[in-house]
């Protein structure tokens, strides 16, 4: 091979070299605008789930005429609640929902001074969920960041006893129509009353009851036991209930569950103790009144002791009287 041919040859390898330098970068870009392309096709095929069709629920809390009973062994009597209204029962309402994977997709808090009291509408996907319904006299403690339906719970605002409550849990299936549908709350509170024997002195200005066990609600078990802490409910003496005899004092109580003991104060205007009484093993039960009878003057002392909403305002059966 002669000089010009190796010369000739070298020269077509640096061009060839030198043309593939220019071009494949440019291929590159090709294949991976062309990856990119395909990733995006297939995201199209799974929607995110902000952009999956959404379809109307509708919840309603409105007047109701219906019959409600108390709850008896093997009779059920009959009361009428015609024109009866939620607001007679019930001053907030507390809307929670969960998807299936038990984390919150939407929360509503409404008062009952609001002329939308009681409607609630939402816009979900297709799926199962958890509906929780709270409705409640007094303003109710809900934490804000319970976004997980094992841990919703819900007790009174710190530092003030229970009130009527108020709770349902419904389980929802959203398919590819709007839905309204109806639902009725039950009450989840107990009801504890303190019944004075005696004639009540001049001298006392407030009687309070202690119920030392007190929990907040647990809405996946349905039953209060979390945070066991005393409850006081202090009731103001007025003049005209100087002298009476067998005054009842009625009380709001969470803890259904298990017993506690309780205890019975009377005060004297500059809050002086006066009369303590202390009541052991007393049990509470759903939509139930337990009642305490007895006499604390003179004192012996412990210290030296689219869903329509409705509710049933009526107490089940007395969950037994005990004596102090």
């Amino acid at each position: 091979m002669n000089n010009s041919v190796v010369y000739v040859y070298l020269c077509t390898c640096i061009k060839l070299l030198y043309f593939m330098k220019k071009v494949l970068p440019v291929l590159s870009l090709i294949l991976l605008l062309f990856a990119a392309c395909k990733k995006s096709d297939n995201s199209e095929a799974e929607p995110k789930e902000e952009d999956k069709p959404k379809y109307d629920v509708s919840f309603t809390v409105a007047d109701f005429a219906q019959t409600v009973g108390t709850l008896s062994t093997g009779n059920s009597k009959a009361t009428t609640a015609v024109g009866d209204t939620l607001k007679n029962y019930v001053n907030y309402l507390y809307y929670r929902i969960y998807n299936s994977a038990g984390v919150l997709v939407n929360s509503v808090d409404q008062e009952g001074s609001l002329s939308t009291f009681g409607t609630i509408t939402d816009k979900l996907p297709s799926g199962a969920y958890n509906v929780l319904f709270t409705a409640g006299k007094y303003n109710l403690f809900i934490p804000g960041a319970q976004t997980i339906f094992s841990n919703a719970s819900f007790g009174p605002t710190y530092g003030t006893p229970w009130n009527d409550t108020f709770v349902k849990h419904v389980q929802l299936t959203v398919g590819s129509t709007a839905i309204a549908q109806s639902v009725r709350l039950d009450r989840v509170i107990g009801g504890l009353e303190v019944v004075l024997q005696d004639a009540i002195p001049s001298n006392v200005a407030k009687v309070s009851v202690v119920f030392q066990s007190d929990v907040d609600y647990i809405y996946s078990t349905g039953t209060g036991t979390f945070s066991s802490k005393p409850i006081t409910r202090d009731f103001s003496i007025a003049a005209s209930d100087i002298g009476q005899k067998n005054k009842k004092f009625l009380s709001y109580i969470g803890n259904t569950v298990s017993a506690s003991s309780v205890i019975i104060r009377a005060y004297d205007s500059a809050n002086g103790l006066l009369a303590e009484k202390t009541v052991s093993n007393v049990r509470c039960y759903k939509n139930q009144k337990t009642t305490l009878t007895g006499t604390l003057f003179p004192a012996t002392s412990s210290a030296s002791l689219g869903f329509t909403v409705t509710v049933n305002p009526t107490w089940g059966a007395s969950g037994g009287t005990i004596n102090f």
